[in-house]
């Protein structure tokens, strides 16, 4: 009942609000829509931060579905809040069992980046670093470590944003395409968008149809206006599918990614 109460009352304060200081929100249902949505999202917020048991902490992480292009800086990308589990008792169990503080602090840096994701929400490694009060680069290190060591690919920013010189699910994507998936069964597997898939795909094949050509990486990179950073991943991948039986560290990951999801290859 008095939250009820409260929640109305504010309700009636953000409508007198709206009606003094934004006057162009004009019509009374509109400004009764417009209050209910803040009162929810402030709800919605609320309950989240409250709902934080021992160990976790609350985070902000960029939305799993932004895209970095040009003009994207921190003021304007979207951002998501999402539970942590810092400590967990099965850490301290891990200590005290022998494992050491390096191994311990592995498996907390892969838990972090993948309770983040599974929320929406996608982490930096300077996020991790600030978390765990290490370096980005040790962040960085252990990260890289552990994809080589068990073929499983971290979603970290760098990895699902294709940000910077991070082993990517755009390379995912081309070697799943090269295997004769589906755009709709990759989209899935790999958790992007159908259209996102698309676009990696095409912009592939014109760098495969240029490098078909004789043309340079940098010669390819100016014609389509793509990094070469971009155009040389590609093509690495594409000299890896003319190899034709030789598995490489990425057809690797894919076909176990397969495996532990209990389906079978292609």
């Amino acid at each position: 009942m008095i939250r009820r109460k409260l929640e109305q009352g504010m309700k009636e304060e953000i409508k007198t609000l709206i009606e003094k200081d934004y006057s162009m929100i004009s019509g009374e249902k509109v400004r009764e829509m417009f209050a209910s949505d803040i009162l929810r999202l402030i709800e919605q917020r609320q309950d989240f931060a409250v709902n934080i048991d021992s160990g976790q902490v609350l985070w902000l992480g960029v939305k799993r579905e932004e895209r970095q292009n040009y003009g994207k800086n921190a003021s304007n990308t979207e951002i998501v809040p999402v539970k942590l589990s810092l400590l967990l008792p099965v850490d301290i169990d891990m200590l005290s069992s022998g494992f050491t503080t390096r191994e311990v602090r592995e498996k907390r840096i892969i838990r972090l980046f993948k309770e983040g994701y599974e929320q929406g929400g996608v982490l930096s490694n300077n996020d991790i670093a600030l978390l765990l009060n290490i370096s980005p680069s040790t962040v960085s290190k252990q990260v890289r470590e552990y994809m080589e060591r068990t073929k499983e690919v971290v979603p970290t920013r760098g990895t699902v944003h294709d940000l910077g010189r991070a082993i990517t699910h755009k390379g995912i994507i081309i070697r799943l395409y090269l295997k004769r998936y589906l755009t709709p069964e990759i989209a899935r597997r790999t958790k992007h968008s159908e259209d996102a898939c698309d676009r990696y795909i095409i912009a592939f094949n014109k760098v495969r149809m240029l490098a078909d050509r004789n043309m340079s990486a940098e010669e390819i990179a100016r014609t389509l206006e793509m990094s070469s950073f971009t155009v040389k991943e590609y093509l690495n991948i594409y000299t890896e599918f003319k190899m034709g039986g030789k598995k490489m560290v990425w057809s690797i990951i894919i076909d176990l990614l397969l495996i532990v999801k209990g389906e079978p290859k292609a």
